[in-house]
């Protein structure tokens, strides 16, 4: 009977009776709003969890992006770089077999003995009317040599070495050869003109020259063998009170962009 009045059997009773008070109370009905606010007492936490953390979370991803797109747009440049690389030796090639491709077709009607010769550099030494040449003494090409391209004077050797050879255009200043008018067999001298052009001078006035006619070697410089073509009378600058007739030539040959040229042995 000593139990009844221990301090365990005070607590156990007062905990038997709260379990009875709270189960007649949940029988009730009474509990309901106190379980939905225990319920929903966490949400205003994770609230303010995920208002503080979605900041952190959206800066953090967005510098990943950052780095990301970084890095693809350094990859995108280098593909652009390499693309470009590769449109510029494309174009290159199709340039140079665009050539080949008229000088082959000249190559095979042509009775003379032609070397062929690549052309190294254009400019040289800041003059425009100069090439230097792959080819010299070795490859049987020497001083005074007309040099063609599609069948048209190009210039003519002005130095041979050993294996390179500088080129004199007909467009420079410095330059002349011997001419003849194909369509009236007239003679006359072709000269440079500043780089601008060339033309046909000493031309007799008694002449009939006019536009269309075309300008060859005359053969006089046994260096550059005649009938090679030189270019087309454009237009007369003479006139009736000069002493000779005089007229501008113009060629198809793109001079600045020359690749391949030959030597005419």
């Amino acid at each position: 009977m000593r139990f009844i009045y221990t301090k365990a059997f005070a607590i156990f009773a007062g905990l038997l009776i709260l379990a009875t008070f709270l189960v007649f109370m949940q029988t009730k009905g009474w509990l309901d709003p106190v379980r939905v606010a225990v319920l929903n007492s966490p949400r205003p936490v994770a609230y303010l969890l995920k208002s503080v953390t979605s900041p952190i979370k959206s800066f953090f991803s967005t510098i990943y992006q950052l780095k990301k797109i970084t890095q693809e747009s350094e990859q995108l440049h280098t593909q652009v770089i390499q693309l470009q690389q590769d449109l510029v030796l494309y174009n290159q090639q199709a340039r140079e077999n665009d050539a080949l491709r008229k000088e082959l077709g000249f190559i095979k009607n042509s009775k003379s003995e032609l070397v062929s010769c690549s052309v190294l550099s254009h400019n040289f030494f800041g003059f425009s009317d100069a090439l230097i040449l792959n080819c010299g003494l070795s490859d049987g090409v020497s001083e005074g040599q007309a040099i063609i391209s599609q069948g048209y004077l190009v210039g003519k050797v002005t130095y041979a070495g050993k294996n390179s050879s500088t080129v004199l255009l007909v467009t420079a200043s410095q330059f002349s050869t011997d001419a003849r008018v194909s369509q009236t067999s007239d003679t006359g001298i072709v000269r440079g003109s500043f780089g601008s052009g060339f033309i046909l001078d000493q031309i007799p006035q008694t002449s009939e020259l006019r536009p269309g006619f075309l300008a060859v070697t005359a053969g006089i410089n046994e260096k550059i063998p005649k009938n090679i073509l030189i270019g087309e009378v454009s237009e007369l600058l003479s006139g009736d009170n000069d002493l000779f007739k005089r007229a501008a030539l113009v060629s198809p040959i793109d001079f600045k962009n020359l690749d391949f040229v030959f030597a005419v042995k």
